[in-house]
């Protein structure tokens, strides 16, 4: 079996170097972009229309009849301008320049985020400087500008929409919440997925109807003159849910078309394959294959351990269950472990440290100090749980690249030691009290505890103990969970050391948190 996974292992590392190569030059491909620095330190990607790689499409401006609108587009929230990569060159193909950025505390934007979600205008002052540099920019038409955001990017839009009279169009992607400022958002196009929450899909029929002034409005159906601003229209993307819909073909080409209406160009055919998810998918296939062997080189690097008595499964994971729900109200209040400084991030960390705390403490007053490693352990297993992350930190690169950014920036870095030391207690009492026994009766309780601690995280949102953003983590949190497992099942199998599958699932959980979630340092 060991040398079979070594075989699958390799395999696994030559597909994600052919990925990597892949990745790299479907990044160079076209559409024209390059990466720029907006005033205010806001970094963004800007595409041009064509066919051209490279970036000496932005050499010379074209005569001014023939320079193309512009977008700006936003993301939503923990998510970033890779995310909406894949959107921005389907609608450059489509013959629209698009400037997309990192919203304050997201992405690369080393600016703080702001926790104004009181605020309708929060991301004013980051939208008025990607329309100005549009607006001065020679090489599009600056009097011809659309605002599309995603999420709480829609949100954003929407609101500076009300308070910009120069834009042409604006195109609300699962989201959209109010209009309060003094213009009316010209030429508004509603795009949700069919797996949208029902309180967003109301919402967002309820603003599309008052802007076409009846009193309901129907799907597909045009209400005023998109050329003259008054145009109006809700979309719903079938076989999509929030996240994916900025992905989808489908929504691309209804965008694609509604810009073609406001600005009486003729209605694109189809938009553009972008390959790039199918690589990241392929990297993410890589990653499986080569985190078991790499388990097994961490599980060599390490001193081997006498297998722990297995004891009773249900025993452990009813102590991480009591644990978890004993600290949670704590988190209704405020998070106890704030200096973390990052969005929802420090809800989850706060959590699972204080937990993690909590069943230490009551391990040593029932007298079972063995649940926790020694700090000789610790010392002896930390060189190979830094090799571990740094193995999976490159790994993930290829892998974000349509997905979320996964390098991370001075304050993310501070972020990511925070997080892992702060996960560190919850970590140990975990793995102490679940990996024990045989290696198949590990890695089943293993998956068992993971599967206890995201549902007791959706039970605390449900019983509004904790905020309705957590459940934005969940699906980070449900596959670096799954990925986990398969490292940590390796590991065990060939040393049986606790410590490093510990320190690694701490560092591994701070990774994911430091590199997603906005911050507010």
């Amino acid at each position: 079996m060991k040398r079979l996974t070594r075989w699958i292992g390799l395999a696994g590392a030559l597909l994600f170097l052919a990925v990597a190569a892949w990745q790299g030059a479907l990044e160079r491909s076209a559409p024209p972009h390059a990466e720029v620095v907006l005033d205010g330190g806001i970094p963004a990607t800007f595409h041009l229309p064509g066919s051209e790689t490279g970036r000496t499409a932005f050499l010379d401006a074209p005569p001014r009849g023939e320079r193309p609108p512009a977008v700006v587009l936003m993301h939503g929230f923990a998510s970033d301008r890779l995310v909406m990569s894949v959107l921005a060159r389907r609608l450059a193909r489509a013959g629209y320049a698009v400037l997309a950025f990192d919203a304050s505390g997201h992405g690369q934007n080393r600016n703080r985020f702001e926790r104004s979600f009181g605020r309708s205008d929060a991301f004013h002052a980051e939208l008025a400087t990607a329309v100005d540099f549009l607006r001065a920019d020679s090489r599009v038409d600056g009097e011809r500008i659309v605002v599309i955001g995603h999420s709480m990017g829609a949100g954003a839009v929407l609101d500076f929409a009300t308070r910009d009279a120069g834009l042409d169009a604006t195109v609300l992607i699962s989201g959209g919440w109010t209009l309060h400022g003094p213009h009316r958002p010209p030429n508004a196009l509603f795009i949700y997925a069919a797996g949208d929450p029902p309180s967003l899909k109301e919402r967002s029929l309820e603003l599309a109807a008052r802007l076409a002034g009846v009193a309901s409005i129907e799907h597909e159906r045009t209400y005023g003159v998109p050329t003259r601003g008054t145009g109006v229209r809700v979309v719903e993307v079938p076989g999509t849910d929030h996240l994916s819909i900025v992905w989808t073909e489908a929504a691309a080409l209804a965008i694609a078309r509604w810009l073609d209406g406001v600005f009486g160009r003729p209605a694109t055919a189809a938009v553009a394959a972008d390959l790039r998810p199918l690589a990241s998918l392929l990297g993410a296939l890589s990653l499986l294959l080569v985190l078991p062997a790499l388990g097994l080189v961490i599980g060599r690097l390490v001193p081997p351990k006498e297998e722990p008595p297995a004891g009773h499964p249900l025993a452990g994971l009813a102590a991480i269950a009591l644990a978890l729900l004993a600290t949670m109200p704590l988190l209704a209040v405020d998070a106890p472990y704030s200096l973390l400084s990052i969005e929802v991030g420090d809800v989850v960390v706060s959590h699972l440290g204080l937990a993690g705390v909590v069943l230490l403490v009551g391990a040593l007053l029932l007298g079972r100090p063995s649940l926790a490693p020694s700090l000789g352990d610790l010392r002896g297993a930390a060189l190979p749980a830094a090799t571990a992350i740094l193995g999976i930190y490159v790994l993930l690169i290829p892998v974000g690249a349509v997905l979320h950014r996964m390098t991370l920036v001075p304050e993310r870095a501070i972020v990511f030691v925070l997080a892992a030391v702060g996960l560190l207690p919850f970590a140990l009492a975990y793995q102490g009290l679940l990996r024990r026994g045989s290696p198949s009766r590990a890695a089943l309780v293993g998956v068992a505890g993971r599967v206890l601690v995201l549902g007791v995280l959706g039970l605390g949102v449900w019983l509004e103990l904790l905020s309705f953003v957590v459940v934005l983590m969940l699906p980070a949190l449900t596959v670096a969970f799954a990925l986990f497992e398969l490292l940590a099942a390796s590991i065990y199998a060939t040393s049986r050391n606790v410590s490093v599958v510990a320190l690694i699932d701490a560092a591994w959980l701070g990774l994911i948190v430091a590199a997603t979630m906005p911050v507010r340092l």
